[in-house]
């Protein structure tokens, strides 16, 4: 053991000397120029193929984690689409066989490529021990080589001296090894070389046919899932949760009774009251306004509200004595018709309108100045109009201005839009005539008919 670990040391030593004889010049070192450039290819390719390694390797990782993460969200649809849905059984089949590709491509490139790269970058292990063995072997050859030169050329006994018969011997045996693996190594290093290029052929080959076989296989059966897709699409109208009724729930069971609703009876102008006018204030009996709060005034929007009924217009049919000019009540006897009729004074005695009030009366058509009504002089006296041709002698009692537009809502109903000019008439049909609604014809078209009266304003 001791002997083989001196001659150990004796090598060692040896190689150390020589090399450093070679670095200072005074020893001559073996030049292979061919070799080295085997050996620089060598070098340059074992660099390549390690990047190359390395690349592959976190690929084959992220497509791992790619294809675990594709797979959990395949199995996320496949739980969403619920069992009613049309061909639930045919997407879970897709989505399986979506997931048996991804494996494939997945295994192909984690145990293939990785392993048939790996067995061609573990190679340049074994060439550069080879390598580094030569360069052993080389310097040992230097070293015999000088040494059998020095020892020749300091023996006076020339070839037959033992001490040069030694050195020729070791010469022998280092220049033998050497040579036996550079010739190999001469051999393998350029076969290694050019075998890059069938390495770099056929791996790229199999990465690039495994992904197209996958992306093609996954793009057809993603297509197939988009058109059963479609096919849900198409059936949400068959899908849709039915929807509860529409009737309100009651909040008040006892005062709101559960009973189906039904559409309201339309009712005719004798049942319902005339029109509130929106935005108006009536006077009470003793003829001041009556207070409205302060939400009333400032309202732009009218509102529907409850008004007192308008004791405007006075019953013509039930007035048939025509003698009582001194009395103060706000109705008088309907005169007859005639036409050009002088207008009594307001002095001389009581108005013939129906509709003039005397002082101490409550008219409803009357407000403050302030809210836009008319003046009482514009209402006082009364006005006798003959009417157009074929209508002379028809009595008109007043004018009046529309405040409001009004749409009819029967055959005998005028239609007017606000700031029109009604002419307030008798109508021929005394009976005609409800509470709060007057009879009167437009001067805009001479239409005649049923309007209702808080919708206007005396002129």
């Amino acid at each position: 053991m001791s002997d083989l670990f001196g001659k150990h040391l004796k090598k060692q030593t040896a190689r150390a000397k020589e090399k450093l004889l070679e670095g200072l010049g005074k020893a001559k070192a073996t030049q292979d120029e061919l070799f080295d450039q085997q050996a620089a290819n060598m070098t340059k390719q074992a660099k390549q193929a390690e990047k190359f390694q390395r690349d592959l390797k976190a690929y084959g990782d992220a497509l791992k984690t790619l294809v675990k993460t594709e797979k959990t969200l395949r199995d996320t649809v496949r739980e969403l689409y619920e069992e009613d849905w049309p061909n639930k059984q045919h997407l879970t089949a897709i989505s399986q066989t979506l997931d048996i590709h991804s494996d494939e491509l997945e295994k192909s490139v984690n145990e293939n490529l990785i392993g048939d790269v790996s067995n061609y970058v573990n190679q340049f292990s074994d060439l550069k021990n080879k390598i580094a063995k030569r360069g052993r072997k080389l310097v040992d050859y230097d070293h015999a080589r000088n040494n059998y030169t020095s020892t020749k050329s300091s023996s006076k006994k020339g070839d037959d001296d033992p001490k040069v018969v030694k050195a020729a011997q070791e010469q022998q045996e280092a220049e033998k090894m050497y040579k036996e693996i550079n010739r190999e190594l001469l051999d393998q290093l350029p076969a290694v070389y050019d075998s890059r290029i069938t390495f770099f052929v056929s791996t790229l080959q199999s990465l690039f046919n495994a992904q197209s076989l996958h992306q093609t296989e996954s793009s057809r059966l993603n297509k197939t899932l988009v058109a059963e897709l479609d096919g849900l699409g198409n059936a949400v109208e068959s899908l849709r949760v039915p929807r509860g009724s529409m009737t309100p729930s009651s909040t008040n069971s006892q005062s709101r009774p559960s009973t189906p609703w039904t559409p309201q009876p339309f009712l005719t102008r004798k049942d319902r009251p005339p029109p509130a006018t929106p935005q108006r204030t009536p006077k009470n009996v003793s003829g001041t306004a009556t207070p409205a709060s302060t939400d009333d005034v400032d309202e732009p929007v009218a509102q529907a509200r409850m008004y007192p009924k308008l004791n405007a217009t006075p019953n013509l049919a039930a007035e048939k004595d025509n003698t009582s000019n001194t009395s103060k009540s706000s109705t008088a006897p309907s005169p007859a018709p005639r036409s050009g009729v002088d207008t009594p004074s307001k002095g001389s005695h009581k108005s013939l309108n129906p509709f003039d009030e005397s002082d101490d009366e409550s008219n409803p058509f009357k407000e403050d100045l302030q809210g836009g009504a008319a003046k009482p002089e514009d209402t006082d006296k009364p006005v006798h109009i003959s009417g157009p041709a074929g209508d002379s002698g028809t009595q008109v009692f007043h004018k009046v201005r529309a405040t409001h537009k009004y749409t009819a809502q029967d055959t005998d109903e005028l239609n007017f839009e606000a700031g029109e000019i009604i002419r307030v008439m008798e109508p021929a049909d005394k009976s005609i005539l409800d509470e709060g609604w007057l009879f009167g014809r437009k001067e805009t078209d001479n239409s005649e008919g049923l309007f209702p009266a808080n919708y206007t304003k005396p002129l």
